[in-house]
């Protein structure tokens, strides 16, 4: 008998998933016990860092199977005894009402660096004329976040002191100006994020989106330099221009969809472990086990190249026409 390795993750996955629930109701596993799957987690970045360090080997699917063990068991614990022991469902689902705390302004340097951190709750980040940023929002109490500022670098984080991802919802609306040349890192945990930065100038930008939901959109933007973006456990989408840069992006349990305009030149790199793409569907010619391109791609004119990696997850790439998250 022969064994698919690109199915052995998802056979695993689904055996968990729906055998826990039934051994729990059998009395065959200590339902206090399972309830405990939340504590897990960390092996999930044990799994993807024994995938990096095994890529190219013959053994590189044991990332991928610890990975999906581990997906299996977290997913079955859930459907046996629900989300009540998650962290991220106590403290990033209430109710309580919200105070607004005091804004925050600055003048930014013709080129600088905009790093935010962002923690449970609704995100939204867009550009406007001028060369000023402004924070505004509300949170638990109306301390507002930690924001270290100067004409080169604006650095904007929690100050809750309650550890990932907070005790309590806020609400950040923050802005850009569009004449300086940006250099933009943004982290987003446990919450749902909205960016929009038509008109702006991003030099570079670096995404991270933890167990939460993103809308990233810079297919409007006055120039956009290269992309770096991670998705764990969480669902993105990145909307892009056409143009000469290198997009590399990590989706590790969630989706990812990026939209191109119609007929932009693209090549894409692929790898990962539990992960499918619509590549064909997408009218991209494959050239070999890893590697696809857009029709009549040159690689000597300007194009994107888009490397991706994908455990466990769910990749598209859309030409023309809408992308959300």
């Amino acid at each position: 008998m022969h064994i698919d390795r690109r199915l052995l993750g998802w056979g695993l996955f689904f055996i968990l998933v729906g055998g826990i629930p039934l051994a729990v109701r059998a009395n065959l596993l200590d339902a206090e016990l399972v309830g405990k799957w939340p504590l897990l987690w960390p092996l999930l970045l044990i799994a993807w860092g024994i995938g990096l360090l095994l890529r190219n080997t013959p053994i590189q699917w044991l990332g991928g199977a610890l990975a999906a063990i581990t997906f299996g068991i977290m997913g079955g614990g859930l459907l046996a005894t629900g989300a009540g022991g998650l962290p991220i469902a106590t403290g990033c689902s209430s109710n309580a009402p919200s105070v607004a705390f005091a804004d925050r302004t600055g003048n930014l340097d013709a080129a600088a660096q905009v790093n935010l951190e962002f923690n449970c709750g609704t995100l939204a980040l867009n550009a406007v004329e001028g060369s000023a940023w402004s924070l505004t929002g509300s949170d638990r109490d109306g301390s507002g976040p930690k924001v270290t500022s100067t004409s080169a670098l604006v650095l904007i984080q929690p100050d809750d002191g309650g550890g990932f991802p907070g005790t309590g919802r806020s609400a950040w609306i923050v802005s850009i100006p569009r004449t300086p040349a940006i250099t933009l890192g943004l982290t987003l945990n446990a919450g749902d994020g909205t960016v929009d930065l038509s008109g702006a100038s991003i030099a570079s930008t670096t995404m991270t989106l933890n167990a939460g939901k993103m809308a990233f959109d810079l297919g409007a933007t006055e120039t956009a330099g290269d992309v770096n973006a991670t998705v764990n456990a969480g669902a993105a989408s990145l909307n892009l221009p056409a143009g000469q840069r290198d997009v590399n992006l990590s989706l590790n349990a969630g989706s990812l969809t990026v939209c191109l305009p119609s007929g932009a030149p693209v090549r894409v790199a692929w790898a990962g472990t539990l992960g499918s793409n619509n590549f064909s569907a997408a009218g991209l010619n494959r050239v070999d086990d890893s590697t696809w391109t857009s029709s009549s791609f040159d690689a000597q004119q300007a194009h994107t190249e888009l490397h991706v990696s994908a455990n466990a997850g769910s990749f598209e790439l859309r030409f023309g026409g809408t992308c959300r998250a």
